[in-house]
């Protein structure tokens, strides 16, 4: 077992313990990587306004959604290739979101079929991304997989319509489609998302009558339609910077998507990218976000102890929130608002 206390400790050994390209295609973003640089400059720059003698009491960071109750708001974010890292690859990924009761996402570009993820881990409460990467009779199968597995959630990914340009794993010539093993099959035609448009949006929403989350919104005209279109949540996210170097980062994008709320009350939003510290998840919480994405560290604590280090990455950020909302007089959601941002 190896021991690690803080997410930055955990990146350092990660590094260390993998052969190095490996490593950089964690790393990796589109290009150059600005947008992914960007997420954790703005995030970084975001000032919060502490209250003291605040009567903060108990803390509880627990968190209801989709008629489930979780540890924290913090979110698994859905990930592919992962039996590079451990054999078991989403399965053990799984077992170690079980093990910290959170919200957990996996999809069609992961390696481990959401049968076995399900079977693996009996009473994981989890939802399922899908890639619009087939046609519309597969996309049908992929919602009735979803059902047959109790997913609670669908994720529709609408920023990845072909593999971005990555300087950083590029120049290594590494392909992280060539190492591990798979169970699940891949996916149909991987060209068919270039001819989508927001009715598809419409056509899952209406096909599958669940939580639809559109993931990849950047902007608040997208988020209106995606909502217009059937979707019950808004998932603000660049992909990591993984896949558009847009230079919009989710601060950024945040600031301007969560006034969706005003025009349907009960929109779920959830965000991600630079998450790396419990003061990282206050500041998402307070532009407006209900749940807060987790990638690239939970990718850590899977190279380092499989279950037990995700787990542990996700112990780490939960501790790291309460001492956070301790010591900055947030005595419960309630208390995230934008108020509490300096500007």
């Amino acid at each position: 077992m190896i021991r690690f206390e803080t997410i930055q400790q955990a990146r350092n050994l990660a590094k260390k313990k993998i052969r190095i390209n490996t490593f950089k295609w964690i790393e990796a973003a589109a290009e150059n990587g600005f947008t992914k640089d960007k997420n954790l400059f703005d995030l970084n720059a975001i000032k919060l306004v502490p209250k003291f003698l605040n009567k903060v009491g108990k803390i509880d960071i627990k968190k209801n959604i989709f008629r489930n109750n979780y540890n924290s708001p913090i979110v698994l974010s859905p990930m592919g290739h992962q039996t590079q890292f451990h054999k078991l690859g989403e399965m053990e990924t799984a077992k170690g979101a079980k093990k910290a009761n959170i919200l957990s996402y996996f999809g069609t570009q992961g390696r481990m079929s959401i049968g076995d993820i399900s079977k693996k881990n009996k009473g994981l409460s989890f939802g399922w991304e899908i890639f619009p990467f087939g046609d519309l009779k597969w996309i049908n199968k992929e919602i009735e997989l979803v059902k047959k597995n109790n997913c609670n959630s669908i994720v529709l990914c609408i920023d990845a319509n072909v593999r971005s340009h990555r300087y950083l794993d590029r120049e290594t010539f590494y392909d992280a489609r060539k190492y591990g093993k798979r169970t699940n099959p891949l996916p149909q035609d991987v060209n068919r998302a270039k001819f989508y448009d927001w009715s598809l949006v419409k056509h899952i929403a209406q096909k599958s009558n669940m939580p639809l989350i559109v993931k990849g919104i950047l902007t608040y005209q997208d988020a209106l339609l995606a909502v217009k279109n059937g979707a019950k949540g808004i998932w603000v996210s660049n992909h990591g910077g993984r896949m558009f170097n847009s230079g919009i980062s989710t601060v950024e994008a945040l600031k301007n998507i969560s006034p969706i709320k005003k025009y349907k009350k009960n929109t779920i939003l959830i965000a991600d990218g630079g998450v790396e510290k419990g003061t990282d998840i206050i500041k998402y919480l307070c532009l407006g976000a209900d749940m807060v994405g987790i990638g690239r560290a939970a990718l850590y604590g899977l190279i380092l102890n499989g279950s037990d280090g995700v787990n542990k990455i996700f112990q780490i950020l939960s501790r790291e929130l309460e001492t956070a909302m301790i010591n900055g007089g947030f005595r419960s959601f309630l208390d995230f608002n934008k108020k509490r941002i300096y500007e």
